[in-house]
């Protein structure tokens, strides 16, 4: 893909993302008005449990199979044997994940308690079986992908402000957001089998097992990943109440819904197009990412400020007065974006590339280690707020310390030249003159 290609797909991405971002604003200040900090904090609690079978699902695909198509996307019959092998390999972690969900739901009492929630919330791991969003990344094919995350978002606000109008109604919050990503999946399947001609191939147990066992790195990275993450949620409502969980997703939402907008399309636009780069040498990649980091880097900073200046005014609009507390940990989490921005272009766009995964699930699996114990000492001592405390300081190790494993394997991870506003401009420039 030339730039002109990339440039449409961070465009399309970018504008949909956008509108990802006004429906959010709409359907917020009335859900979180109606159903409160503790329902608010039940709901957040019970996907963020079940987000461990959806990551179980999913099995590190949308970065393994992106890597393995993107490098030779015009090869239709390595496009076949991928989609077939990903998809046989998610029916059966589904089928995992259902034998491992039943005990979770019967005996860990925060499920139990909420059963109804925590059912209707694990629907969503059928959508991650049909979700082929990971196959319209490895083809560039984003826009696909941006139209469908749209799709998602836009039902889900209709729904939700048709159907929950009073507190009890929290319930319903969760069986709409399964259905829909249920409805938005099956959609991307279709599409994926129509337009791209996938002729499924049969894939033995055998070669499923094969399968996970080659991909198991990057797997148990994306899991350790998520402790330091979406853990912490679980490890707070265990400690905590659910205001507390309440307060915190309040501004961890606004947070990942500011990553979505913005770090989000970048990541998805450059990972097939740096891949590309890298599969034809290793200089040509790297030259690659030191021209396109600086952007990200001023895009993800200007957005950071402005959240911590608005912080007061957004949580208020937004949330009301009974999330007040919410306040001062969106301006803790206001530079997770720039961090996670940069981690991603030293471990996603170039560890990833160059295939270092066993260096990149080393660095992540000490970042998970050391979260884990910090946040329950952050908790012990300031409670939520030192929740987002721990968010942003394992964020700030992990990405210091791929800098210095990058540097120490000969390889700089940054051009500071590029960085020159003569640089900028003549890469702008040169964007746009490709897209005319």
């Amino acid at each position: 893909m030339n730039k002109h290609g990339l440039f449409k797909n961070i465009a399309s991405l970018g504008v949909v993302q956008v509108a990802n971002l006004i429906l959010p604003l709409i359907s917020i200040p009335i859900i979180s008005r109606i159903i409160g900090p503790d329902k608010f904090g039940v709901v957040n609690y019970a996907a963020t449990f079940i987000g461990y079978f959806t990551l179980l699902i999913d099995y590190g695909f949308n970065l393994t199979a992106i890597r393995r198509v993107a490098k030779n996307p015009n090869n239709k019959e390595l496009r076949d044997l991928v989609f077939s092998e990903v998809l046989y390999a998610k029916i059966f972690l589904f089928l995992i994940s259902i034998v491992l969900f039943i005990p979770c739901v019967l005996f860990f009492e925060p499920l139990y308690l909420e059963k109804k929630v925590a059912v209707f919330t694990f629907l969503t791991c059928i959508a991650s079986l049909l979700s082929q969003n990971w196959f319209f990344q490895a083809m560039q094919d984003l826009s696909k992908v941006a139209v469908l995350n749209f799709l998602s978002k836009l039902l889900f606000t209709i729904f939700v402000l048709l159907l929950v109008r009073q507190k009890q109604d929290y319930i319903w919050m969760p069986l709409i957001t399964s259905l829909v990503a249920i409805l938005v999946g099956w959609i991307s399947y279709y599409w994926g089998i129509r337009k791209y001609n996938i002729i499924l191939r049969r894939i033995s147990l055998k070669k499923i097992f094969n399968l996970l066992n080659r991909e198991k790195t990057i797997f148990f990275s994306t899991v350790v990943i998520n402790l330091y993450t979406a853990t912490n949620i679980v490890v707070l409502g265990m400690l905590q109440n659910e205001e507390s969980v309440g307060y915190y997703t309040a501004a961890q939402k606004l947070i990942l819904i500011s990553i979505g907008v913005i770090n989000l399309p970048l990541s998805q636009a450059f990972y097939p197009y740096i891949g590309k780069a890298f599969g034809k040498s290793k200089e040509e990649g790297l030259q690659t990412t030191h021209k396109i980091f600086p952007w990200v880097i001023i895009l993800t900073s200007i957005s950071g400020i402005i959240m911590y200046l608005f912080a007061g005014i957004g949580i208020n609009i937004l949330y009301g007065n009974d999330f007040r507390p919410s306040i001062q940990v969106f301006r803790i989490l206001t530079l997770v974006p720039l961090l996670i921005a940069i981690s991603n272009s030293f471990g996603i766009q170039i560890m990833m590339n160059l295939n270092m995964d066993k260096l990149f699930f080393r660095i992540t699996s000490s970042g998970a280690l050391f979260g884990l114990v910090l946040n329950v000492i952050m908790i012990k001592w300031l409670g939520y707020i030192g929740t987002a405390w721990n968010w942003l300081l394992v964020e700030l190790y992990i990405t210091i310390t791929m800098y210095i494993m990058l540097k120490k394997q000969g390889i700089n991870p940054i051009s500071w030249k590029e960085f020159k506003l003569i640089r900028l401009k003549q890469c702008i420039q040169l964007m746009f003159n490709r897209a005319k």
